[in-house]
This record gives structure tokens, C-alpha cells and sequence, in this order.
């Protein structure tokens, strides 16, 4: 008997020197797990952030080439054109000409002319946002006029997409300057109604598009430059 309550006296000692978790060291355990969980939450949005990033600039990246490549490939194309009853024809030089050899009507422009003449510029915070949610929203890019030629339906192609906050997000900054997309043609040439500071050796008419879009309130840019088209003197 003496020996058993020895075993119990010890076994008791050996009890009380086991301890549970106070509530200083709980309190403690959650603010640590807390302060690992915000900072997972913060990886997780600048993660977030940063695809919707890449996916804009991807976005821009195929749309400024888009308009490169419709410029490119409509440039013997001219406006103001019922394509059914074609004024003009677009000779061996590069030039609009009349079918019966005359000079076509001033109001008569090739793409690139008509675009140097009259630069492009959309405000996208201006147009139609937000998600489509029925068909009635829904903005048709493609113009399908059987009576204007490829340069006007590019245009209004190039309207919708730059013109409204739907194909490309718009934020505006604090000084309310929003995102702006341009498309220019400069034309360096000698003579009148050429780019300042053209080489006087350039004797052809050599047209020079530039498009920029600014994203992310102006505070990102993307510029491309391409050859839009070349007229030869004769």
C-alpha cells in the first residue's frame, strides 16, 4: 500500500509540472498565423493584378499590329468609293487615277492619304463599358456597308474597338486625363503638305503610320511605327 501511493504522489508531481497553453501564447500563435495569411492575401492580389496587366498589354500589342496590318494591306484602297462603281483606279506609280485616265475627285483619298489628313483619336472612357450581358448591347465591329469601300469599315472597326471601355479597360487619373488611342499618317515628301525636317533628297511621297495606345491612366504606352505606304513620282 505504501508503495502505491508512492507511484501516486510521483505521478501527481509529474502532472503538475505539465502545463497547457496559456492565453497569452494562443493570442500570440493567432497573430502570427494572421500576419502569414495577409500576406499570402496580398501575393494572391498583386497575382491577380498582374494578369489582368499582361492580358491588357497583350491586347495592345495584337491591336496595334491589327491596324498596322489593315492599313498596310488596304493602302490601294481609296474612300469615299461605292466599291460596285469604282471613280478610280490606283496606277502603276501608286497614284489614284480616273478610269478614263483623267484625275480623281479631291474627296477621292487613298487610306493612308485620308488618314494623314484627317488623324484619329478615341477617348475610351467616352464609349460604351462594361460586360455584355444581352445580345441588344452588343456593338458589331464590322460595318458590312455593300456601298462604302474597306477603308471605312476598317475605320469603323477601329472605332469600336478603340472607342468604347468593352475591348480594352479605361481608368482615368486624377487629373482626369483618361486613356487615348491615336492613329496617325505622317507624310515625308519634299515640296507642300509634307512632314517638317524631310530629306530634300526624297523625291517619292513615303507615308509613315504611327499608332499609340495609352493604358493604366496614360501611365503605360505603346507605340508602333510602320511604313503605311509609298507613292513613286513619275
Amino acid at each position: 500500500m505504501g508503495k502505491r501511493l508512492g507511484d501516486s504522489m510521483r505521478n501527481f508531481s509529474k502532472d503538475k509540472l505539465i502545463k497547457g497553453i496559456s492565453l497569452v501564447e494562443a493570442l500570440v500563435s493567432t497573430a502570427i498565423v494572421a500576419i502569414g495569411f495577409l500576406a499570402v492575401f496580398q501575393l494572391v492580389n498583386y497575382s491577380v493584378n498582374s494578369i489582368g496587366v499582361s492580358g491588357e498589354r497583350t491586347k495592345i500589342n495584337y491591336i496595334t499590329s491589327m491596324i498596322a496590318e489593315d492599313m498596310i494591306g488596304s493602302r490601294d484602297e481609296t474612300t469615299n468609293t461605292n466599291p460596285n462603281s469604282k471613280q478610280c483606279l490606283i496606277n502603276d506609280y501608286g497614284v489614284p487615277t480616273a478610269l478614263d485616265g483623267g484625275v480623281c475627285p479631291d474627296n477621292i483619298k487613298k487610306f493612308a492619304q485620308h488618314i494623314n489628313q484627317s488623324p484619329i483619336g478615341y477617348d475610351s472612357c467616352s464609349g460604351k463599358g462594361g460586360p455584355i450581358f444581352s445580345k441588344d448591347n452588343m456593338t458589331s465591329i464590322y460595318k458590312n456597308s455593300l456601298t462604302e469601300g474597306a477603308p471605312e469599315n476598317k475605320l469603323n472597326r477601329w472605332g469600336v474597338i478603340l472607342g468604347e471601355d468593352r475591348y480594352l479597360k479605361c481608368r482615368d487619373n486624377p487629373d482626369g486625363v483618361g486613356d487615348r488611342k491615336t492613329i496617325n499618317v505622317y507624310k515625308i515628301c519634299t515640296g507642300t503638305g509634307c512632314l517638317p525636317g524631310s530629306w530634300d533628297m526624297i523625291f517619292d511621297e513615303i507615308y509613315i503610320g504611327r499608332v499609340e495606345i495609352n493604358t493604366n491612366a496614360g501611365n503605360k504606352r505603346r507605340t508602333l511605327y510602320f511604313q503605311a505606304d509609298y507613292i513613286f513620282k513619275e
